[in-house]
């Protein structure tokens, strides 16, 4: 499989102001947390990590070892990583146009969190 785009160095990353999915991060670090929203319903919502690209499809690895692939936008990025390397989700249906969005840890932890997702407040 290509590795082209993925990095094995530095940090993984969470949910910022201009980035929210997978596709947003210029640097992929394989191992990187995300939430699938994909096409299978068996998977939405679950939590799986990003493996490699193949074919601009972002391959992601599932804690029972299942591995499928999803389009980058697909692939939501955690609000938060603990010390432990621990990813916190704090995901959000829009409330204009019902897709589901991370909130950023600022946001999450903000007296009153965002209720539309980035496009819509755009």
């Amino acid at each position: 499989m290509p590795l082209a785009g993925t990095s094995s160095s530095g940090q993984y990353s969470c949910a910022t102001a201009s980035q929210h999915t997978l596709k947003d991060l210029r640097i992929k670090r394989k191992g990187q947390p995300v939430v699938v929203l994909g096409h299978l319903l068996d998977r939405k919502g679950q939590e799986a990590a990003f493996e490699v690209f193949n074919d601009r499809i972002a391959l992601v690895k599932f804690s029972d070892g299942g591995m499928l692939g999803y389009d980058p936008i697909e692939l939501l990025l955690p609000t938060e990583i603990d010390d432990k390397g621990i990813a916190y989700f704090e995901i959000r249906p829009c409330r204009t146009c019902a897709l589901l969005f991370p909130l950023t840890l600022e946001e999450a932890e903000a007296e009153e969190e965002p209720s539309q997702c980035l496009d819509c407040r755009n």
